[in-house]
């Protein structure tokens, strides 16, 4: 009796385990139509994945709340944009192999108020050929409306591509008057070939006033940003106007097309998140070079940049054009454990105030390993270690200009050119920044 009872115990026991990884596998993989019931095939509602019929009028009738449509594998044609407005409760999923193809730069459009929206495994491909600039998306969250509310947003696993069209993979502008957007996760994506910007949050209406928070841009994948970018700033990740608490986290950035442009291309961009963390990305160039981090415009606080790596070299002529960190107009922020490599500067801030720079390494082969100039006043720079052996002798920590003082650089390694023990200099009237 007692070995029969162990015996049913353990078929129980096996059984659970069997349930448990199979929830898990179903977790963690595309959602297919086989392995969850709820899901309704679009093909079995006529819509056809040849790619020769125009689809979007027939998927437009069936989007609508509380419902969860499976696209196979094949290819979509879509002529204009599918809106989504004024709906919860809706996903979309797809499968290797399932592309959303389209003449225009916007194939999913955002509207009015959205709770619990997932777009997740589809490739979504543009064949538009424009150098018209188009600061939307393939897909766009437009939070336009007075009172518009999105929450709950979450895009993954996708692919992203516009190599022809000044056109950005996903752009997110909220700029009603109450309008709010949170608790936006991009993860998991890859954005490849893309002629403007990557991704794009956007508030510029009102910038006292913050329109989105709380998001999350990580683990995605970036190659060939700015393909036909004309104007200034083209970046895989900005982050526009007043904001609070972001994550751009464990990404990773390779060769942005910075050819011809006389701009400098950024990996990423905070352009006014109050509470940003940019940690563990990875930033890689060997063609025309970039920068890895741009702080800009609207001042900043509660920033942290750590734990991020920086192997940024290039053709340009202009070596300037390729930095790892470039902060400017930040306040209480911090900067450490990055490790930059890099043919131009490794580190410079501009008007920054009170911050924290520790244990970073920066090897450079032009320029100051660390520049300081403009306002920038109460920072800490401390057990850094910063090398220009392979660049000329201009300081390896440089302070420029009457009003960058009371900074506080002590206890760095400094390697000067040829090896020599490196040096802090004061120039143009800068004083009382190291011991």
């Amino acid at each position: 009796m007692k070995r029969f009872i162990f015996i049913v115990s353990m078929f129980a026991i096996i059984s659970s385990c069997k349930q448990d990884a199979d929830l898990q596998s179903a977790s963690t993989n595309p959602i297919s139509a086989e392995t969850v019931s709820a899901i309704s095939n679009v093909k079995s509602l006529g819509i056809t994945n040849d790619g020769k019929i125009d689809q979007q009028s027939k998927i437009q009738a069936i989007i609508g709340s509380n419902k969860t449509l499976f696209f196979p594998k094949g290819t979509y044609l879509i002529s204009k944009s599918l809106d989504i407005k004024n709906i919860t409760n809706f996903k979309i999923y797809g499968e290797a192999g399932t592309i959303f193809v389209s003449p225009t730069n916007k194939i999913i459009t955002l509207l009015g108020n959205a709770y619990n929206i997932e777009i997740s495994a589809i490739t979504f491909k543009s064949t538009r050929v424009s150098t018209v600039n188009d600061a939307e998306g393939l897909i766009f969250i437009a939070a336009f409306g007075a009172n518009d509310l999105m929450d709950g947003i979450n895009i993954n696993k996708c692919t992203f591509t516009n190599p022809q069209s000044q056109g950005n993979g996903i752009k997110l502008v909220s700029e009603g008057t109450r309008s709010m957007v949170k608790y936006i996760s991009v993860a998991n994506n890859r954005f490849e070939s893309i002629g403007r910007m990557a991704i794009e949050f956007q508030n510029h209406a009102n910038q006292d006033v913050a329109r989105f928070k709380d998001f999350y841009i990580h683990d995605n994948y970036f190659f060939d940003i700015g393909t036909i970018q004309s104007g200034p700033a083209p970046s895989c990740v900005s982050v526009s106007g007043y904001s609070t608490n972001g994550q751009i986290n464990n990404n990773e950035f390779y060769n942005m097309r910075m050819k011809d442009s006389p701009f400098i291309y950024y990996g990423i961009e905070n352009a006014g998140t109050i509470g940003l963390e940019t940690n563990n990305n990875y930033f890689h160039s060997d063609t025309y070079g970039f920068t890895g981090i741009l702080g800009s415009a609207k001042t900043k606080s509660n920033w942290t940049i750590s734990n991020n790596v920086f192997e940024l070299t290039g053709s340009t002529t202009d070596k300037n054009k390729i930095r790892g960190i470039e902060i400017n107009d930040a306040i209480n922020f911090t900067i450490t454990n990055n490790k930059i490599t890099t043919d131009g500067m490794a580190m410079m801030l501009v008007n920054c105030r009170s911050g924290n720079i520790t244990g970073n390494t920066g090897k450079v082969k032009v320029g100051n390993a660390f520049y300081a100039r403009a306002g920038s006043i109460k920072n800490i720079i401390t057990k850094n270690t910063f090398n220009t052996s392979l660049g000329p002798d201009n300081g390896v920590v440089l302070f420029d200009g009457s009003t960058t003082n009371s900074n506080s650089a002590t206890s760095n390694t400094l390697i000067g050119t040829d090896n020599k023990v490196g040096k802090y200099v004061n120039v143009n009237g800068a004083y009382n920044n190291y011991k």
